[in-house]
């Protein structure tokens, strides 16, 4: 568990180069239960993995659907205690889960562009100054090897304006501009999804499996992949309903919070106005 201390070092580390890569974080036996449930799904989405690859050629990736359905340790960690304040820390408390993915990522080349930010036709913010629009945590439930699809970061371009031209390296791992991550199991790593980054080509011969969270503010549209289905089960706490988008009757989602849910004040601004009406009538008389 992080000491205050140590989260406010790792939003520090952060904010400067848009990501951070937390070791040894998912408890042994969460992940232990992940990595089961993960191959089930996998297996359970065989027929349909085939039926693409038998239409559309060999597959580069492939997304399980409805993750957050698949078993209940993947909703375990939506707000896994020993990470979640600091992806409070880099959203705010106005937190909500956005979107999810379970990939596989078969040999092969890369399937991202090269050195892309998830968000450059998001529309209405500087993306310079936005650190905490759209925050990605990717969970890893086994050792990669550094030729196994790694994610490689260019530090500090999360501060790059949109429209920014993309950087020309022809040998990431030679360049000292570049940053690969290389997750052992039970590591996560969180990234401002406008950094400069990109999967790197798997050439290890083995499938690269990675659980994806996207989390954003509660006033953000979120999607079908970020809530469950069975909320009467899942969205038990206040903290549950917020990540999973579950309004609270008479507070704005702009004022969704999780430490203070502030509620529209209708009765005082009634009175307020009332007394502003009552006093033009006085005058009037």
């Amino acid at each position: 568990m992080f000491t205050a201390n140590d989260i406010d070092d790792i939003k520090l580390k952060y904010e400067t180069q848009g990501f951070v890569h937390l070791k040894s974080v998912i408890p042994t036996d969460t992940l232990a239960r992940a990595r089961t449930a993960f191959d089930d799904a996998a297996n359970r989405s065989a027929a349909t993995r085939q039926k693409i690859a038998d239409t559309g050629g060999p597959l580069r990736f492939f997304d399980i659907p409805d993750i957050l359905d698949q078993d209940p340790v993947f909703v375990e960690l939506v707000d896994l205690s020993s990470i979640f304040p600091v992806l409070v820390a880099a959203i705010g408390n106005d937190i909500q889960l956005n979107h999810t993915m379970a990939r596989l990522f078969y040999p092969g080349p890369t399937f991202t562009s090269p050195w892309h930010s998830d968000i450059p036709q998001m529309l209405g913010i500087d993306h310079r100054a936005g650190t905490s629009i759209l925050v990605k945590a990717h969970f890893f439930i086994e050792d990669l090897t550094p030729d196994q699809g790694c994610l490689a970061f260019i530090p500090g371009s999360h501060r790059f304006p949109a429209g920014h031209p993309k950087p020309k390296i022809r040998d990431i791992d030679a360049s000292e501009s570049v940053l690969k991550t290389v997750p052992r199991a039970g590591d996560v790593v969180i990234f401002n999804t406008h950094v400069m980054h990109m999967a790197t080509d798997n050439r290890s011969g083995r499938v690269r499996k990675s659980i994806i969270y996207a989390y954003s503010h509660y006033w953000m549209k979120n999607y079908a992949s970020g809530v469950p289905s069975d909320l009467e089960r899942y969205a038990t706490t206040v903290q549950r309903k917020q990540l999973f988008g579950v309004d609270i009757e008479g507070v704005p989602h702009i004022n969704r919070r999780l430490d203070v849910n502030i509620p529209i004040q209708l009765h005082s601004t009634l009175f307020n106005s009332s007394k502003r009406v009552l006093k033009r009538l006085l005058k009037r008389a």
